[in-house]
């Protein structure tokens, strides 16, 4: 009784630096976030109690709901042909195929590239003069198709989801990929005997023995590609004329540019709102299919 005791001990200690952190890196933030909500708080005057004040500028702003329509573009697009094309790229590598043994220790170097760089990169692909993409469209006479594509505010969006296609698709691919070799063969050996076809093996085997690998990738990248801020920070900034706007620039633009602390800080809590309320609904979603 005593050893457990002392090991139970022993396990919050050495838990306490994690939970210390955790602490003051996410939940310290998250609920003066929450307080100051409620307040004027800006840097030009002292913080003073104005209740829903805020909610109701935010909601009754265009720019807001523009954003907020934005965000939700990028995610569907963005996680929706990571999945997909993730999905084909799994099947693929569990085939077995001869000259694909390469591609499954170089597929993840997208995805470890700081994002930093693959903005760099993509950004030099589109250069007006020294981009790759117009230096070929000049090549083969389409020269007055050549622009700035980050600057053009019918191009700029879907260089965004692209961006974001590009290096996040390996990880649903490799994550899919180990759950593809977790299903058991026998269960396509009995599919094949009773003349099923690839799409019905498919849509009544592989797709539900891989619902929770699924599952884990799906949240993990809907609430990140809500919350990203660097792809649209460090490429567009929310431009041009506010067409890649999301709501992570736009809550960094009204704190650091503005200086409405405040304003930001329930701007902050609605997105959390919004997250939370996915990740449950869509956990209970899958759990009920069970």
């Amino acid at each position: 009784m005593i050893n457990n005791k002392k090991n139970n001990i022993t396990g919050y200690l050495i838990l306490l630096p994690t939970l210390l952190a955790f602490g003051l890196v996410i939940f310290y933030p998250t609920v003066r976030a929450f307080f100051e909500s409620f307040t004027n708080a800006s840097i030009y005057y002292e913080a003073e109690f104005i209740g829903l004040e805020n909610y109701l500028k935010i909601l009754k702003n265009p720019e807001f709901w523009m954003a907020f329509r934005h965000t939700l573009t990028l995610v569907v697009l963005a996680v929706g042909l990571q999945y997909i094309l993730g999905m084909a790229m799994a099947l693929l590598l569990n085939e077995d195929l001869k000259g694909l043994g390469w591609v499954k220790y170089t597929i993840m170097i997208p995805w470890v590239i700081p994002v930093a760089s693959t903005v760099v990169m993509f950004d030099w692909l589109v250069l007006p003069d020294y981009g790759l993409i117009n230096m070929i469209l000049r090549n083969i006479g389409l020269g007055h198709l050549t622009r700035y594509w980050f600057g053009d505010k019918n191009f700029a969006f879907p260089l965004v989801v692209i961006m974001h296609v590009w290096r996040n698709m390996p990880f649903y691919a490799i994550t899919l990929y180990a759950g593809l070799k977790s299903i058991p063969k026998y269960f396509y050996e009995a599919a094949d005997i009773d003349g099923a076809s690839p799409w019905q093996k498919f849509f009544y085997i592989t797709l539900p023995n891989l619902k929770y690998p699924s599952m884990i990738v799906i949240v993990l990248h809907v609430l990140w590609t809500f919350n990203n801020f660097d792809f649209i920070y460090l490429s567009t900034g929310g431009g041009p004329v506010g067409s890649t706007e999301v709501l992570a620039t736009q809550i960094y633009q009204t704190a650091w540019n503005y200086y409405e602390y405040g304003h930001a800080s329930a701007m902050g809590i609605l997105m959390m709102l919004v997250m939370m309320v996915f990740s449950i609904f869509y956990i209970r979603l899958i759990r009920s299919d069970d």
